[in-house]
Order: structure tokens, then C-alpha cells, then sequence
């Protein structure tokens, strides 16, 4: 849900859904969930990077402009990029590398 101050549900109210560790299912576990908008919290080894994490890349990239990097972090936070919740680093790896692509001449931003 777009911009929703996610609150957890208590432990009794966990819901018991697969996982998976290190690329590998391991059975089931409890997941919270929010009280608000239902969507379930993401709990895999591959969680969402805080924006910081991002923007920390884009202080260090050479040749790009703080007009730049402001567009980049306001297109990101549009795209609830920073929800923890839903967000898992690989789709914010793909959502980062497409909007700075769209403000900057780069090719790859693979690591």
C-alpha cells in the first residue's frame, strides 16, 4: 500500500508462510504482517537497503550532479522504494539501476 506507516501485528497474529535462506527453501516460519494494509513483512536474507544505502552510492558515482541526484531520490521515494515491508533488495537493485539510468549516461550499474 502506497505510503503506509506499516505497524506490525503482535506474535499471536503471525501468519506461517515459507521462507527461504540462502537461495534455499528452509519450511516455514512466522511472518508479521501490517495491521494496516496486510502486506506481509519481508523476512528473507534479501530485505530492502534503507534509502541512505543509495544514496551513499550515488555521493560516490563520478560525473553526476546534486540536481541529478535529487531527481533520483524523488522518483525513488515515489515508488515507495524505501518499504522494507514489500521491497526486496533485487527489486530495488532493478528499480535504482532503471531511474538512474533515466537521469545519467550509464550504462550498467552492475557491481
Amino acid at each position: 500500500m502506497a505510503n503506509c506507516k506499516h505497524e506490525s501485528c503482535g506474535a499471536a497474529e503471525k501468519v506461517w508462510l515459507p521462507y527461504e535462506y540462502e537461495e534455499r527453501r528452509r519450511g516455514l516460519k512466522p511472518h508479521s504482517y501490517c495491521i494496516h494494509c496486510g502486506v506481509v513483512k519481508n523476512i528473507s536474507d534479501y530485505k530492502a537497503k534503507p534509502m541512505g544505502y543509495y544514496t551513499n552510492i550515488l555521493a560516490r558515482m563520478p560525473m553526476i550532479t546534486k540536481v541529478q541526484i535529487r531527481l533520483i531520490v524523488k522518483e525513488l521515494e515515489n515508488r515507495d522504494f524505501d518499504d522494507t515491508y514489500s521491497m526486496t533488495k533485487s527489486e530495488q537493485e532493478k528499480i535504482f539501476s532503471s531511474v538512474v539510468q533515466k537521469y545519467c549516461k550509464v550504462s550498467d550499474l552492475s557491481d
